[in-house]
């Protein structure tokens, strides 16, 4: 009686850690699937990374660098103030995109024009928000 006690027990363990160790590896493939990273320009410039598909760039806006054209298309420079490439966008820009500011560029790198050719730009803020109305208050 006191051995199958024992062995229910310890088949009870075994199970237990088993469904814990599949949960958490479930998990941190769910984690891992969501990850979206982006490359700087000095990663991208590199070599290390393979960039003949879709990407992500990031870095900031460089000074005096944003060109406006016909429409809605805008050329501006991304640098991590090492390396700077070029980018071009054709849509409506965020709210939050300006000069000397963070973005995220989504898109793929023109090996010919030598130009990143942006499908989406994401703006990027600092973490220090507040809002236009406590702004102006104080």
């Amino acid at each position: 009686m006191i051995r199958k006690n024992r062995a229910n027990r310890i088949y009870l363990i075994c199970t237990f850690i088993f469904a814990a160790v599949a949960i958490v590896y479930f998990v941190l493939q769910a984690m891992n699937k969501n990850i979206d990273l982006y490359l700087t320009p000095t990663q991208a410039k590199s070599g290390q990374y393979e960039i003949d598909g879709s990407f992500k760039l990031g870095g900031m806006v460089a000074i005096d660098s944003i060109e406006t054209g016909s429409e809605l298309d805008v050329t501006f420079v991304v640098t991590d103030f090492k390396n700077s490439m070029t980018v071009n966008y054709s849509g409506v820009l965020p709210s939050l995109f300006k000069e000397n500011s963070g973005v995220v560029a989504s898109g793929f790198y023109d090996q010919d024009a030598e130009i990143f050719v942006a499908e989406e730009i994401l703006a990027k803020h600092d973490e220090n928000y507040m809002p236009i109305k406590i702004e102006v208050e104080n």
